[in-house]
């Protein structure tokens, strides 16, 4: 049977190990922080050293808001106008 100062040694081993995994594992993820949105024709794509994931989504998210709603504007003068020229013109 093992002794339990064996097994605790065994046991911190194997907690140093992992804990210089995940530390490797972050370092090589570094700056690698990459994010792409899409909606309909529009798309936002970047990437930061710096932000993590949570930050980009938020900002990516707001950004892409407002692409919409100016696309959204940019239609609905579309239509307005060739409603317009319907009625000056009228509709053939």
């Amino acid at each position: 049977m093992p002794d339990s100062d064996t097994t605790d040694d065994s046991l911190e081993e194997q907690v140093e190990d992992l804990e210089e995994k995940v530390e490797r594992l972050e370092e090589e993820n570094q700056g690698r922080n990459q994010l792409e949105i899409r909606a309909y024709d529009l798309h936002i794509k970047g990437s930061s050293e710096d932000t993590d994931m949570g930050e980009l989504l938020e900002l990516f998210s707001d950004q892409m808001d407002g692409l919409m709603k100016q696309a959204l504007v940019g239609e609905y003068q579309e239509l307005e106008e060739q409603t317009l020229h319907g009625h000056l013109f009228g509709d053939d």
